[in-house]
């Protein structure tokens, strides 16, 4: 079943990204642990945008509805990290028809991984070895982002598969609680306290 999307108009208003939890401790001596608590990062948005427009307000407001506050998931575009370029997700062998889309972040020290389930409809482009590949005729991609390579088209020894498109986070509302106000008496001007969304880890 196919996820709600919040148009990317509304999506714009959000503010957020990745968290890791860390604990930490210090010894009488200021030396500190650290114990990592997680191994995936999650990320989590906060509605920012000030003054808008009571039509863009209303757009969240039903969509905050349709989910049942923090009952059911949807897409969120994350405008500051959505786009899939170039990205390598493996190498072929010749046997292996399945590729997870994933997306690598690095300074060149301890890549992290993060794969990548929900793409936008008409964005995705898949290469194999630099040549790019058609849809049905070559692979198939689930609902979940799991690129399939068909009969007499898996990758061979040694050749790059690598894909561009664009991306979403699934979320949920956080907190239940739906809470417009008016500022300085502007009846067509809202503002929206204290609306947030969590990523859904899978």
């Amino acid at each position: 079943m196919a996820k709600p999307i919040l148009s990317e108009r509304v999506a714009y208003g959000f503010k957020g990204g990745p968290r890791f939890s860390t604990a930490k401790s210090s010894a009488v001596n200021q030396q500190e642990r650290r114990k990592q608590n997680q191994t995936k990062a999650r990320h989590y948005f906060a509605w920012t945008q000030q003054n808008a427009d009571d039509d863009l307000i209303a757009e969240l407001r039903a969509f905050w509805y349709d989910m049942r506050g923090d009952f059911r998931t949807w897409l969120l575009k994350d405008w500051t990290d959505y786009l899939l370029v170039g990205e390598e997700i493996g190498i072929g062998d010749g046997i292996n028809a399945a590729f997870q889309i994933t997306k690598t972040y690095t300074a060149g020290f301890n890549p992290y991984v993060r794969v990548i389930r929900y793409l936008k409809a008409g964005t995705l482009v898949v290469r194999v070895d630099g040549v790019v590949k058609t849809l049905t005729t070559h692979y198939t991609v689930s609902e979940t982002g799991l690129i399939t390579f068909t009969g007499g088209n898996i990758p061979a020894a040694d050749k790059v598969v690598d894909v561009d498109g664009e991306f979403y986070v699934l979320v949920r509302f956080e907190g239940d609680a739906f809470e417009p106000s008016i500022p300085g008496g502007l009846a067509d001007i809202l503002n929206v306290d204290n609306l947030q969304a969590i990523e859904k880890v899978e």
